[in-house]
């Protein structure tokens, strides 16, 4: 066998760690070679583009199907604006005189999101009514599975779509973003027959609601979304902004003159027409809506006096935004305002931004007030993601994403390599890798009757012992079935569970602890346990606790602290914590590793608490889900950049070193 030369192996080796865990330092277009490649992947059901996708812990490939989680609620909206973002990319190519092979990728690819995007209309059988997404196949989806408020909203494709489950229950956001990323598209990337398909689409989706008293009716009859929502009859705000602006595009793409009536009629009833200025709530998502919407505005409008209100519109979104190192913002609104006063330092933020947006875009707990090397305007891989669609959020924000906290970890005596820990949403999750790895966790608490408040572990890796809903339960079965304890209710609410500590085979007691009583009972090896529970003095319950002279922990605000002199002195340890910060401590005597709960969740020591490693459960979402953001909002604000002339070649293939 040919081996690789030994530098060649450390080259490659480097590459990878930067890759998965200083991706963000990559040339930018390497990154959206990466960013692309991860959407096609992981991110794509018949090119509809879903950002938040469950990662199977065995590293296998998403479920794109109703079985799977993604938040196909919003999917239609981040697809509209990576069709933005794919339109901007092959206008670049095409005027750049890129390869025609390279230029027919780009093609393709801008093709195929549209499609996705006119199949949710298509999907409803109605003309005009766009779906909010679909996932493949039959059956509940991930709302109807978790009985959501929207589990109603749901509907099974017909005829061509019948194998495409659909969420209906339209807002108006889902219209007005998807209406700018077809104008985008329609201008930008749609030649031959898919002009004529974005012009169909376009006319569709805007006459649906334009030409029905701006009413979005949903599939039922009954229910609609209004269009223009609350307003004063007579003052300009972002969501009538949006409306002139989709039948504006309307009129553009299809020359229908009722369209322009609309948009007349709107106009003059908000006074559009003399604008001078424009103020609005601070609001990332409408502002992204409306910025959107002004780049297509200034591109198809030729009413002078309309374009000057426009320009009072764009001031006042830029009033509220240019101090936040929002890419997209800063290269639509400076490719509209080549003069403005403070354009040097909002492109040197907006570059920033992409330069420090990491490749491997999985939610991880960020704590970046804890950090005194790091202030505002956050590096992105350093930030809260607080939106699936970056430029929707804040990226201001220090803190977000944070794990669950465990608040109990036992282990049983019988096998320290089984764990058994509990979080604040009373879940009990079991680990029989030793916490080696996310896989290695699973939820067993499921088929009990409420949230889990105490949990032990008994002397076999199959007994565990709960409180809940102010009862007792017991499984012999490591999780797999549950039955309540028949403890005498004399004495008041369960507090607390022991186990008394001995060999896993011999008989043990179990201590049931009321609010005013405990009671006991006697497991043996061939006798599951006795129901004859006796009532007994607290001074009986097996103490856990450290003797003072032994060494002792406790969470710390920059990590876990630990004593060696009984508690006189304490010394804080925080080698390996992902975030510096512990909200629990826990010393099972059944093993020789110490747990921390923190709020990038379950930590484990291996070295008496001097080092500290992950203990693969981040409890940020339903469970121990590890989920993926996809990196559309890369793509449309990078590829703008490139066709404005804000990002040229040697920028775009440089690595950033940099603050």
């Amino acid at each position: 066998m040919r081996r690789m030369p030994l530098v060649i192996i450390a080259l490659f080796l480097l590459k990878t760690v930067c890759a998965a865990e200083e991706s963000w330092r990559l040339p930018l277009a390497e990154k959206e070679k990466i960013l692309e490649k991860n959407n096609q992947e992981r991110h794509n059901i018949l090119g509809l583009y879903p950002s938040q996708v469950d990662l199977p812990p065995d590293g296998g490939p998403v479920d794109n199907s109703t079985i799977g989680n993604h938040n196909i609620a919003h999917a239609v909206c981040w697809t509209a604006n990576y069709l933005a973002g794919a339109s901007y990319r092959y206008a670049f190519l095409k005027k750049s005189n890129a390869p025609a092979e390279e230029l027919t990728a780009a093609k393709a690819r801008a093709d195929e999101l549209f499609e996705a995007v006119y199949r949710c209309q298509l999907v409803t059988g109605v003309r005009g009514l766009q779906a909010r997404g679909y996932a493949l196949g039959h059956g509940e989806s991930y709302e109807e599975r978790w009985d959501h408020e929207q589990s109603n909203a749901w509907y099974q494709g017909a005829g061509e779509y019948k194998d495409l489950r659909w969420r209906g229950s339209p807002s108006h956001h889902n219209y007005s973003d998807v209406t700018h990323g077809l104008g985008q598209y329609y201008d930008l990337a749609a030649e031959g027959p898919q002009k004529d398909r974005c012009r169909e689409a376009i006319g569709a989706l805007v006459g649906y609601w334009a030409f029905n008293n701006f009413k979005i009716m949903h599939i039922d009859g009954k229910h609609f979304t209004e269009i223009l929502g609350f307003h004063d009859g007579k003052t300009l705000n972002t969501r009538i902004m949006m409306a002139i602006a989709g039948v504006t595009t309307a009129y553009h793409a299809t020359g229908n003159p009722k369209y322009l009536e609309v948009r007349d009629q709107l106009v003059e009833r908000f006074h559009v027409r003399g604008l001078t200025s424009f103020k609005t709530d601070k609001d990332f998502d409408d502002a992204e809506h409306v910025f959107c919407h002004l780049e297509n505005m200034f591109r198809i409008e030729k009413d002078p006096e309309l374009l000057a209100a426009y320009c009072a519109v764009l001031e006042g979104l830029w009033a509220n935004h240019k101090d936040d190192a929002q890419s997209l913002f800063t290269y639509i609104y400076m490719s509209l305002t080549p003069n403005a006063p403070d354009r040097d330092k909002a492109l040197r933020e907006a570059l920033y931004s992409l330069q420090t947006y990491p490749a491997e875009t999985v939610f991880q707990p960020t704590m970046s007030s804890l950090r005194k090397d790091l202030k505002a305007p956050y590096p992105v891989y350093a930030a809260c993601w607080d939106n699936e669609y970056l430029w929707k959020g804040n990226l201001l924000n220090p803190d977000g994403w944070l794990s669950r906290i465990v608040t109990s970890v036992s282990v049983p005596a019988e096998d320290p390599v089984v764990i058994y820990a509990l979080d604040t949403n009373g879940h009990i999750y079991q680990s029989r890798d030793g916490a080696a790895t996310e896989a290695g966790w699973r939820c067993i608490s499921e088929t009990l009757p409420g949230p889990v408040r105490v949990m032990v572990a008994g002397p076999r890796v199959r007994m565990i012992y709960a409180i809940c809903n102010d009862e007792f339960y017991v499984s012999l079965t490591g999780g797999h079935t549950w039955m309540k304890m028949a403890v005498p209710e004399e004495g008041g609410a369960p507090k607390d569970i022991e186990v008394g500590e001995t060999a896993p085979d011999a008989p043990f007691a179990v201590y049931a602890v009321r609010e005013k009583a405990v009671y006991k009972t006697i497991f043996t090896r061939n006798k599951q346990f006795n129901r004859n529970w006796e009532k007994v003095s607290k001074k009986e319950l097996p103490s856990h606790e450290q003797k003072p002279s032994e060494v002792q922990f406790k969470p710390g605000q920059g990590g876990i602290l630990k004593s060696t002199d009984g508690g006189d002195t304490w010394q804080v340890k925080f080698a390996g914590l992902a975030i510096p910060m512990s909200n629990t401590v826990f010393v099972p005597n059944t093993t020789n590793w110490i747990f921390s709960g923190t709020p990038a969740g379950l930590y484990i020591s291996k070295d008496g608490g001097e080092s500290w490693e992950s203990g693969h459960l981040v409890l940020q979402f339903e469970r121990n889900e590890r989920r993926d953001l996809g990196g559309a909002a890369f793509i449309d604000a990078y590829w703008r950049a490139r066709y404005y002339g804000f990002i040229d070649d040697v920028l775009a293939n440089t690595a950033f070193t940099g603050n």
